[in-house]
């Protein structure tokens, strides 16, 4: 029987590390940023409803700008909620679909790595949540570096999540990644092998 493992972590604490390297170990990764890219691809009902709510502004034609949409929800929590609200669930039956179908085809180790996994209530459909850390000042300064954000604006969306506290109360394991990356291997192999899962 396989066993789900719920991949999560603050902004820019380097879940995608993790994520990259589990792929590279030869496990299914699920990811639920990929699900929420084809449910607002142009022409989808999640695109035309987004186009209501949020108007012209964060479109460039047909095509859902990302960038202007996260700029509009960071800086005001009740448009986020409301995006959440329309987002949500078609990412969740996507994403129950994948976990379904990797099912009847794995017996090992299925990840489902989302950012909101904990915000969203996923860890229903997981077995295990393995949560990815790092320090507050990393985290930020990654933030800027990888998304051209200011400091005022890197610090909004780290606010707009639960706090990192929040998130390890609630793991199975804890990945610290504020360090090497060797190291951050290290610690993901340590947990396989504990659970013989390779």
């Amino acid at each position: 029987m396989a066993i789900v493992l719920g991949l999560t972590g603050s902004i820019a604490t380097g879940k995608s590390t993790v994520s990259q390297y589990l792929k590279e170990l030869g496990f299914p990764v699920i990811d639920a940023d990929i699900v929420a890219r084809k449910i607002v691809a142009p022409g989808q009902p999640v695109t035309q409803r987004l186009r209501q709510t949020f108007g012209n502004q964060i479109f460039e034609g047909d095509v859902l700008n990302r960038k202007k949409l996260g700029n509009l929800v960071f800086s005001d929590s009740e448009a986020l909620k409301k995006l959440n609200e329309l987002m949500q669930p078609a990412i969740r039956v996507g994403i129950e679909f994948q976990i379904r179908t990797l099912k009847k085809g794995s017996d090992n180790l299925i990840v489902l790595d989302a950012p909101l996994l904990l915000e969203q209530g996923y860890q229903s459909l997981v077995d295990q949540i393995m949560v990815v850390t790092s320090s507050s000042a990393v985290q930020l300064e990654r933030l800027k570096q990888r998304d051209g954000l200011s400091d005022k604006e890197a610090r909004q969306r780290v606010l707009s999540q639960w706090s990192q506290k929040k998130k390890i109360e609630m793991a199975d394991i804890v990945i610290d990644n504020g360090r090497s990356i060797e190291e951050t291997h290290r610690q993901v192999l340590k947990w396989l092998d504990n659970r013989k899962l390779r």
